[in-house]
């Protein structure tokens, strides 16, 4: 069996099988034991010119480990980073027996230029092997893509002393290897050490060609070669032919390619007619069966296959039933150069007749490549069409490249695709490409829609006008003409769109607001925000997709405060039948979060652990893994506020968590929590070096409101090392970034310590200790105080005779007025109604005896001297 199914993608399994030993080989123990020794390192580079035994070296070698081993053979296909790990992850979990769920639901989340959570899951996976495990990655010289690159760069720098990579490759890796020579990570082999020296040609001749020769032509052809096996192995062969290769060789051995191209003409010439014509035929397949050949070189390309299977002619079997097999790659290129050469006008049927063979097999990727590959681009559209299932989930990037390869105005006639595509560049961050294909777009309507039909007119503009409010919102933080994208967008399609509007598939998030970009310090206006939401939820009703929007504007309401309105909407996400949906947990695990929080905030904590206890039961049937560990976080939270550490102790625990770990920004509300966890636990020197290194975190991958609830743990970590000035320092700096956005729960939920830190600044800027003209409103503050609930009240410091006379309400609204806040802003800070606000305020002037307020004012600063 070559295809197995992997996270709904068709993997080729024989890429992750340990190439077959050859029927006859050269013992290379002074290889092999260098190879042993490696093993001490990280990693070892195997690296030498194509033909110098480098798959065969490692394939032998990791035979005689007593290891677990996982092999990876690439191809240009896997300069795709979703690609590329997935198969990774494969080969992992096959030479390991199987995964831990969290890592299973980690490989789900891997998106676009978003690699380090996966990276961290899978990292946290090896930390826990008790035993070695070895990693193959043949053919390394094939990925050029930046982000596998620099991905697996940062899995190196991490990678747990167990683990151990081999990368096969015909050029230098792409690394910063300096350092990791300097730290001794890694073991090196070179074409130095692969080529063959006098000894072990000789044994090829004896063992692999079976020809005795004299000693004086093995050293001349040993010199000739240089060592290649390769060339000896061609040598071999056109002398089996009758061929005398030596005597016609390039005099100069250095000229390495030239000795190549040489040896390759000889075998190649060498065959008859049929077999040459069969083999540049078949040359343009990525892999071959009997079948395939068939298809592609006519009636007897079974058995031309094996036919020349039994020579060993440079095919490599891909499975343990002999059934599939590649050229090896110097002669796989060799050979469809003579095929462009001989007969280029029947590239494009050779590539065609692959396609339509595949396409019936159900190998539909592979079909795409070939029906691309022989220009039938309206074969490959129609068969992308079929395939949307397939670009929803996750392969954004293999989109990408198959549709660049569509001329620009063909792919216009399809807007679905071209759409698609356009998203495609977005998630990549190609915004330049992206934004060219928009005025494309826009340039194409002009031109042609004056013959379409007025639904396609419709359709086509829906689509440019929402992916215009992707981008307007995602990347131009501009969220008015986002606003306006949306509402062109539903009038040219009341209905709503069947684009593919939803992003790869993230990690799962406790919080879906504070998952969108935004950039720090530029802020929405309520009345837009909230125009926004609301459209936003219009708009996605319509395709029975509202659920996270209601969900993620419940929890902006939360953040400001309303209550009552943000339980609405948490609610409303949650009583969809949002069952259907792909990863239902990203709907009802934030949604049960939030409402668990407003039940706390309303003194009702059975009912908060309520919320949390039923999300994750929910998990638990539905196999969410990845949830457990944001609902016993927030679990353990809750028992933390009330006195008791030991459930989140036990958590700390449970999930191996420490501060030193490599943290991805899809992990900041656990690492936010462990933050927490370390403060009061007494570590706060280690919670600060947390908080420093989630800030950075936060601030470089856009996540403002993450950035400022870390800004007030710190304010309460210098708190609790008695720095009460820098504390306070660092309490304003994040009431500036939350005041413009009206943001209250962020403070107010972290309890007591935060409680008493703002009555310290209020009172610090009462008695004129902190001027600054940029300072936050003291309304703004008074109106998170307000939020505290009474425990505001119970911490402000006696006041006497002032304290005495009026009730707690009277004191609040009474430093309201200090404050200089008029009617309107004191009952919109305290939520309470303007008549009764009129009623607290006359009992307060009844009181004091006095008629007004400034008169008020004076009377209660004199009582409290």
């Amino acid at each position: 069996m070559v295809h197995g199914s992997y996270e709904n993608h068709s993997l080729i399994l024989s890429k992750l099988r340990i190439p077959q030993p050859l029927d006859h080989s050269v013992s290379r123990p002074q290889l092999l034991e260098r190879m042993n020794q490696g093993l001490k390192r990280k990693a070892t580079f195997i690296t030498a010119p194509a033909g110098y035994g480098k798959t065969t070296l490692v394939s032998d070698w990791v035979r005689q480990l007593n290891v677990p081993v996982g092999w990876l053979s690439l191809d240009d296909k896997d300069n795709d980073p979703i690609r590329f790990w997935q198969y990774t992850t494969k080969a992992v979990e096959q030479a390991l027996g199987s995964l831990s769920g969290p890592l299973q639901s980690a490989v789900a989340t891997l998106s676009p230029g978003q690699h380090e959570p996966f990276l961290v899951a899978l990292l946290n996976e090896l930390n826990g092997l008790q035993e070695p495990l070895v990693l193959v990655l043949d053919d390394w010289h094939v990925v050029n893509d930046k982000n596998i690159i620099a991905s697996v760069s940062y899995f190196l720098e991490y990678l747990p002393s167990p683990v151990h990579i081999s990368f096969a490759s015909r050029t230098v890796a792409d690394f910063s290897k300096a350092r990791w020579i300097s730290r001794d990570w890694i073991q090196e082999v070179h074409v130095e050490h692969l080529r063959f020296d006098l000894r072990e040609t000789v044994d090829f001749f004896r063992i692999c060609a079976k020809r005795d020769m004299q000693r004086e032509q093995i050293e001349q052809l040993l010199e000739k070669t240089e060592g290649w096996v390769t060339g000896l192995k061609l040598v071999s062969l056109s002398l089996r032919n009758g061929k005398r290769t030596m005597s016609y060789m390039p005099h100069d051995h250095r000229d390495s390619v030239r000795v190549e191209q040489f040896l390759l003409e000889e075998v190649f010439e060498a065959l008859d007619e049929s077999s040459r014509q069969f083999l540049m035929n078949v040359s343009i397949l990525q892999r071959m069966n009997g079948s395939l050949c068939e298809a592609v070189a006519g009636d007897n390309g079974a058995g031309k296959l094996a036919e020349l299977v039994s020579t060993n002619l440079f095919l490599i079997s891909l499975d343990q039933n002999k059934e599939w097999y590649r050229f090896h790659h110097l002669f796989g290129d060799f050979l469809q150069k003579q095929q462009i050469r001989h007969c280029p006008d029947k590239t494009m049927e050779l590539n065609n007749a692959a396609a339509i063979w595949c396409e019936s097999m159900g190998l539909l990727e592979e079909a795409v490549d070939y029906y691309l590959a022989g220009h039938s681009y309206k074969e490959a559209l129609r068969l992308l069409e079929q395939m949307r299932s397939i670009m929803i989930r996750r392969e954004f990037s293999t989109l990408r490249v198959w549709l660049s390869a569509i001329p620009e105005r063909l792919l216009m006639q399809h807007p679905y695709l071209y759409f698609s595509y356009i998203f495609s560049l977005l998630w990549a961050h190609d915004l330049d490409q992206a934004e060219r294909h928009l005025q494309l777009a826009e340039e194409h309507y002009e031109l042609s829609s004056g013959s379409w039909s007025p639904e396609d007119r419709n359709r086509y503009m829906s689509y440019l006008y929402y992916v215009r409010n992707f981008k307007a919102t995602q990347y131009d933080m501009d969220m008015v003409k986002g606003l306006e994208y949306i509402r062109l967008s539903l009038q040219h399609s009341p209905e709503g769109i069947d684009l593919i509007f939803a992003s790869p598939q993230m990690p799962l998030s406790p919080s879906i607001y504070r998952s969108y970009n935004g950039k720090r310090g530029k802020h929405l206006p309520r009345g837009l925000s909230d125009t926004f939401f609301l459209n936003m939820i219009e708009f996605m009703t319509l395709m029975g997709l509202q659920h996270s929007v209601l969900v993620c504007y419940g929890e902006l309401l939360y953040e400001r405060g309303e209550l009552e309105q943000a339980e609405q909407y948490l609610k409303f996400g949650l009583l969809e039948k949002n069952q259907a949906l792909y990863q239902p947990e990203k709907v009802y695990v934030p949604a049960s979060l939030f409402l668990s929080r407003i039940s706390k905030s309303n003194q009702d904590i059975a009912q908060a652990e309520k919320w949390l206890e039923e999300a994750g039961q929910k998990a638990l049937e539905e196999g969410a893994e990845g949830a457990h560990i944001l609902i016993e976080a927030e679990m353990a939270a809750l028992r933390l506020e009330r006195g008791d550490p030991s459930a989140a102790l036990e958590w700390k625990e449970r999930y191996r968590l420490s501060a030193d770990d490599p943290v991805s920004v899809y992990q900041l509300f656990v690492y936010i929590f462990l933050v927490r966890v370390l403060l009061e636990t007494a570590n706060a020197r280690k919670a600060w070096d947390l908080s420093e290194k989630l800030y950075l975190i936060a601030v470089k991958d856009h996540r403002p409101m993450d950035a400022l609830e870390i800004q007030v743990l710190q304010a309460m970590i210098l708190r609790h090392e008695s720095k009460t000035e820098q504390a306070l320092l660092k309490l304003e700096e994040a009431l500036k970034y939350a005041e413009p956005d009206d943001y209250v729960r962020v403070f107010a939920d972290k309890g007591k310590q935060i409680a008493e830190l703002l009555i310290t600044y209020v009172q610090q800027r009462q008695k004129g200790n902190i001027r600054d003209k940029n300072s936050p409103t003291l309304a703004y503050v008074r109106k998170i105080l307000s939020s505290c609930g009474g425990m505001a009240d119970s911490l402000y410091p006696s006041e006497g005779a002032l304290e005495t006379l009026l009730t707690q309400k009277e004191h609040m609204i009474f430093r309201c007025m200090e404050d200089g806040m008029d009617n309107m802003a004191i009952a919109e800070t305290l939520g309470i109604g303007m008549g009764t606000l009129k009623a607290h305020i006359n009992h307060i002037y009844s009181k004091l005896q006095v008629t007004g307020r400034v008169e008020a004012i004076n009377r209660g600063k004199g009582m409290r001297g």
